[in-house]
């Protein structure tokens, strides 16, 4: 498989390792590469009710990280090269275990929505556009019933890297505007 570029915060350093890389700042200068992986993934995430939000930390927890999901496909979007393949991974708590989980799940729906569009308007650039959505990073207990299909939920990044290599592949080439949850079938999405 050619170079994976991963543009993403220092959180996403251990799934660049995953994937046999590290991780770059989101950059729109730099490089182009057949294989970009976005990860503009917050350093910490903590559940907490929205009516207790101020606005400091509403603005931390769904505007700032939404402005860095928007800057970090835009780059994406840049450093592919034409007939390349973009696949964004994002922290999305399935529905079951959301409570708490407002703006981080909001960010989710917005960068598959993202992915869809930019499938769209890369699709011409022959550019694949896929996503990633996993709970790995903000599954906490308790599991509510119904129990997770598989007993390792929340799964870890090796999951999720195994996810994005399968949309990385050339065998994926008829996919774009896909979205995968690597969340051990607790979405039922």
């Amino acid at each position: 498989m050619p170079e994976i570029l991963v543009l993403g915060t220092e959180a996403a350093a251990d799934l660049a390792e995953h994937l046999g890389t590290t991780v770059s700042p989101v950059d729109s200068d730099g490089h182009q590469a057949e294989r970009v992986v976005v990860a503009a993934w917050p350093e910490r995430l903590e559940p907490g009710p929205v009516d207790d939000l101020e606005p400091d930390a509403w603005a931390a927890r769904g505007e700032e990280p939404l402005v860095a999901w928007l800057v970090a496909m835009g780059a994406a979007a840049a450093r592919c090269a034409d007939g390349g393949v973009i696949v964004a991974v994002v922290d999305r708590p399935p529905p079951l275990d959301a409570a708490g989980w407002a703006p981080e799940s909001g960010i989710a729906d917005a960068v598959e929505a993202l992915t869809r569009s930019l499938a769209r308007s890369e699709g011409p650039r022959d550019v694949r556009v896929n996503a990633v959505t996993t709970a790995a990073r903000v599954a906490r207990p308790p599991v509510v019933d119904p129990q997770p299909p598989l007993a390792r939920y929340p799964g870890d990044l090796e999951d999720v890297a195994g996810a994005v290599r399968l949309l990385l592949d050339d065998d994926g080439a008829g996919l774009t505007g896909t979205v995968v949850h690597a969340d051990l079938g607790r979405s039922w999405r």
